[in-house]
């Protein structure tokens, strides 16, 4: 099939895809609060349930074959609440829906149908042209939104166009006791407590049974219509029904909001959301409308990337982007999700996928969410210093997967054991400082994320007489697990050690508060400074681990082991014993410290590397992309860019039914700006090495620092700088400075040029997908 690339929009009849659960978790919308699958509204919610509150998740027994010591006892899992935007259509008596009509059956002709997600105001529009039994035909228009600028209001606005004399029904929020469960029932999920619907809306009120978590769900219907029409509201089966009658060209519409509060704070839920609807009701649909555009505007002001010469690209990466937004822009309290709020896929859970590979993103174009989850993090510290107790050691150890900060996985060696995790937060924040200069986020959350985070490496590892060495971790390839001086590991725990040192350095009376003296930071110092990073002489490589070098190699040729993803296929006690890597881990090393390595030894490690890493996560890609532009090989990075931004819309590996990988969404954009723009902040200006792929006639975006912002534009024939706003900035082109001022506000420069050798060969079968060469 092929798509339509309209750089702007995603048309639901152009997916490459046939699964109606994946087409819904594509055309979500969410804002990281809350977030609605692009489900049809006819659907039954209990069937097909479509809200997600980020607030709002339940407690289940972990089960284990055998216990141990310090195995959690809870999973957490995000539960979906009442569809209180859905509403039901009827017309002369026969319900509306595309699902059951054909061409001309007893239940209803579809004319026309057609959704577009609309990325650059962020709606969901459709459009359904429909001749019920009858004989009578209407068009209904519907804009659905969940508003980036108001954290807990979803909208919907309908207008029903008749073509013949119809009468037209509309029932509000099918099915009160959407939740599934009796009150009184106490198995783990959802119950409704209580629910109201007459003609000024709805309200419904839902708890969880054994977390103790609450959503409330107020609804109001505002409706208009042509002059002389008179919508009548009377009550049937139990809720409010609207029923209209329509001449030829008379039109209907009604507007839905609903405003969602969860939490554990259940009696003061529905106060809440009454007085956030009313906020809503007072604004108007225009005005909401024209937030949700307003919003995306800045967003787009900031973070859009031009190419041209790749149609199929240039709309996968503003979908991209788009979607990183709607799982971050209002995250307060409650943290980025590896699926946004687009499904319930990994139970709902926040990984260090957010702050690896999503706050780099948000700190260039949302830099207030990328703080609003960093405090989140903040705010679980207790539990990762609780977790860190159990295990033995000081300090804080964050969770491997999460919805509360408590750890909600069952132990396996790639989660308890990957100690990186509480890097990644600590890091998150050094790097969010450095790209905001945000004094007051540094004071009250890195000091404490940076220093507890110290304080468990300063504990988890040891002195030797070769080095500090941190043993028994599994680093983010999951195929090679329980290992010794993982390099990964250990040169994070480098940074984060040095960074413990520098903030406290900086900010002494938070150091004193937590009791740190001028010994540990010496301590800190010593470990940094004495990190072992294992290297093999022989081969001229880093390690990805101690000892990795001499496994037995991965034979791919072998009958039955060349089906991805590998652990489908093979026990986890084979793979861990030989070279064969799941996800980029040394070359993640390469991409996030490069200081630690010359650019000869980056491209030995990578040409080692690539044969070897089968891409079964969706987090290597970002990051063998980045890394292979810096190198030179900017087609192989194009093409690692091109299959992070199309791994949903064209669902490459089959999940995208349970929701989209926002990490690997985030890593599109970091691959082409960091990768093969090669954007970098510094404490004084940017530094850019801007190389264009074959594939490519053009590449622009604006790029920022501080107050100044400018455009840069990379053709065949040269790069142009252009200040557009700003007093100064200081530029880096490869290695020549300069700087833009008004008085010099254009520059240009000559494009930096790939190297002419071939990049080294993936495994058999792991090509990227959707290469360009």
């Amino acid at each position: 099939m092929t798509r339509d690339l309209s750089a702007w929009s995603v048309r639901e009849s152009a997916l490459d895809v046939d699964d109606p659960a994946t087409a819904a978790s594509l055309l979500s919308l969410a804002n990281g609060y809350v977030g609605v699958r692009g489900t049809l509204d006819e659907a039954d919610p209990d069937d097909d349930p479509s809200t997600l509150v980020a607030s709002v998740h339940e407690e289940f027994e972990q089960t284990y074959a055998e216990r141990a010591y310090a195995y959690p006892e809870v999973e957490e899992r995000l539960v979906p609440v009442v569809d209180a935007w859905r509403v039901g259509w009827s017309v002369d008596g026969e319900p509306v829906d595309v699902r059951t009509a054909d061409a001309a059956g007893p239940d209803g002709t579809v004319e026309a149908h057609e959704r577009v997600l609309d990325l650059r105001r962020g709606v969901l529009r459709r459009e359904l042209r429909w001749t019920a039994p009858s004989g009578g035909t209407v068009t209904l228009h519907n804009e659905r939104l969940v508003l980036l600028s108001r954290r807990e209001v979803v909208a919907s606005r309908w207008r029903v166009l008749a073509h013949d004399d119809v009468t037209v029904t509309l029932r509000p929020v099918p099915g009160c006791a959407h939740g599934g469960q009796d009150p009184g029932r106490e198995a783990p999920g959802l119950v409704t407590v209580s629910c109201r619907h007459d003609a000024e809306g709805s309200s419904v009120r839902q708890r969880t049974v054994r977390s103790e978590r609450g959503v409330a769900a107020e609804t109001a219907h505002l409706v208009d219509a042509a002059d002389g029409v008179r919508p009548r509201w009377h009550h049937r089966g139990g809720g409010a029904v609207l029923t209209v009658d329509l001449r030829a060209d008379e039109w209907l519409e009604v507007v839905v909001l609903a405003a969602y509060a969860g939490g554990d704070d259940a009696d003061a839920l529905p106060a809440h959301a009454h007085t956030v609807l009313a906020a809503a009701v007072d604004a108007g649909w225009d005005a909401l409308e024209r937030e949700q555009a307003d919003a995306l505007a800045a967003v787009w002001h900031r973070g859009d990337v031009e190419l041209d010469g790749d149609d199929e690209m240039q709309q996968a990466l503003r979908h991209s982007l788009f979607q990183v937004v709607q799982a971050s822009a209002r995250v307060e309290a409650v943290g980025v999700r590896a699926k946004g709020l687009t499904g319930t896929g990994y139970a709902g859970h926040a990984f260090w996928d957010s702050d690896t590979f999503v706050l780099p993103v948000l700190d260039h174009v949302l830099p207030d969410a990328a703080a609003a989850h960093l405090r989140w993090r903040h705010a679980t510290l207790p539990h990762a210093c609780e977790r860190a107790a159990e295990l033995g050691l000081p300090g804080a150890a964050f969770p491997w997967r999460t919805i509360s900060g408590r750890e909600s996985s069952g132990y396996w060696p790639a989660s308890t054991a990957a100690f990186h995790v509480s890097s990644a937060v600590a890091l998150a924040a050094v790097r969010h400082v450095a790209a905001t200069h945000d004094d007051g986020l540094a004071r009250d959350v890195a000091v404490d994320l940076v220093v507890q985070t110290a304080r468990l490496w300063a504990g988890r590892g040891h002195h030797t007489a070769a080095g500090f060495r941190i043993d028994g971790v599994t680093g983010p390839d999951e195929y090679t697990a329980v290992v010794d001086n993982n390099t990964y590991t250990n040169l994070m725990a480098r940074k984060n050690l040095r960074a413990a040192d520098e903030l406290c350095e900086r900010f002494p009376e938070q150091a004193a508060r937590l009791d740190v003296t001028p010994d540990e930071r010496a301590e800190w110092r010593r470990a940094a400074d004495r990190m072992v990073v294992p290297y093999d002489a022989e081969l001229g490589v880093t390690e990805q681990s101690q000892d990795f070098t001499r496994h037995a190699p991965w034979d791919f040729e072998s009958r039955g082991t060349a089906r991805f993803p590998l652990d489908d296929h093979v026990h986890y006690v084979e793979l861990y014993r030989r070279q064969v890597v799941k996800q980029a881990d040394l070359v993640l090393a390469l991409h996030a410290a490069p200081e630690e390595f010359t650019p000869e030894q980056r491209r030995r490690d990578f040409d080692y590397y690539e044969p070897l890493t089968v891409r079964d996560s969706s987090l290597s890609a970002p990051v063998q992309a980045v890394v292979a532009a810096e190198i030179g090989y900017v087609d192989l990075a194009y093409d690692y860019a091109r299959e992070c931004a199309l791994l949903d819309l064209c669902d490459l590996r089959g999940s995208t039914d349970g929701g989209l990988h926002v990490a690997s969404l985030a890593g599109a954009w970091t691959a082409v700006v960091t990768g093969i723009v090669g954007l970098r902040h510094d404490d004084d200006g940017l530094r850019l090495a801007p190389r264009l792929p074959s594939r490519l006639t053009r590449l622009a975006l604006a790029v920022h620092h501080g107050d100044a912002r400018a455009r840069v534009e990379v053709r065949p024939d040269g790069v142009t700088y252009r200040l557009e706003s700003g007093e100064r900035l200081r530029v880096v082109h490869g290695d020549e400075p300069f700087e833009l001022t008004p008085e010099h506000a254009v520059f240009e420069r000559p494009l930096l040029a790939g190297i002419q050798d071939p990049p080294p060969a993936q495994p058999p079968g792991r090509a990227p997908l959707f290469a360009t060469s």
